[in-house]
């Protein structure tokens, strides 16, 4: 399990999304639909942390009507983990538009540990870019970033998120003993950490496969990196740590 200690004066004050619109590399140029975003949408997870010894579970998600935050409406999605006889359910939003998926980021309680003297020099967004659409092959896109300003203009980044799809390819799967044959894409998540402008740069990496028409059939990687991405929350009370995971899809039902 990997550990980083966090400088706590500093980075408890600090979360900054960036999601442009306008710095992807390779535009893309399919009309797939590689996350189909409807109500009452149903899908199953079992999964496996990389442990010693390991740890085997099972995920439901459920995907509800669609919920208004701060003038956005996004879809509330619900996901249930099972293992060890513990369940944990979570609640993320996200919302869909044509030019990606974008996960909602709620920052609700941050300016209370933020002191008057660097409040006004963040800039705060509150979603991360899952997926920038339509995707094609070695195309890349910035997903989620935190920097730290001086008079408004970045110094350098604490924690930085950039997607790339590294595969595209073509996948026999089955469901419901029903095959069938449909395109993926392989999208590799590198998330940069980097607490202080002179000490050394940590790297932490997922992969998320996102199947045409179903959504995402499997992630791997850093949980570090999947929780954020997917609408979690960086946790800086403490130090910042990440296992390994591996989540494969068993079922779905899309209506």
């Amino acid at each position: 399990m990997k550990k980083i200690i966090k400088y706590f004066s500093l980075i408890i004050l600090l979360i900054f999304v960036s999601c442009k619109e306008n710095s992807v590399v390779n535009p893309p140029s399919d009309n797939l639909d590689f996350f189909p975003a409807k109500a009452e949408a149903k899908y199953s997870f079992n999964f496996y942390y990389v442990l010693n010894p390991g740890l085997n579970g099972t995920k439901f998600i459920s995907i509800g009507n669609l919920n208004n935050i701060n003038g956005t409406e996004y879809f509330a999605e619900t996901d249930s983990s099972i293992f060890e006889r513990t369940i944990t359910v979570d609640t993320t939003f996200f919302r869909k538009s044509k030019t990606g998926v974008f996960y909602f980021i709620d920052t609700t309680g941050v300016s209370e540990f933020i002191p008057d003297s660097i409040r006004n020099s963040l800039s705060i967004d509150t979603e991360s870019r899952l997926l920038f659409f339509p995707l094609t092959i070695n195309q890349t896109w910035p997903v989620y970033q935190v920097d730290v300003t001086f008079s408004g203009v970045p110094v350098y980044s604490i924690i930085k998120i950039s997607a790339k799809v590294i595969d595209s390819y073509l996948l026999t799967k089955t469901f419901r003993n029903s095959s069938i044959t449909k395109l993926v894409n392989k999208i590799q998540y590198d998330m940069d950490v980097q607490l202080s402008p002179t000490s050394p740069k940590e790297t932490f990496t997922a992969f998320g496969y996102t199947m045409d028409g179903i959504g995402f059939i499997k992630w791997e990687g850093d949980t570090l990196v999947l929780d954020l991405i997917r609408g979690g929350r960086l946790n800086f009370t403490g130090t910042i740590t990440s296992s390994t995971v591996v989540e494969e899809l068993t079922n779905y039902f899309i209506p």
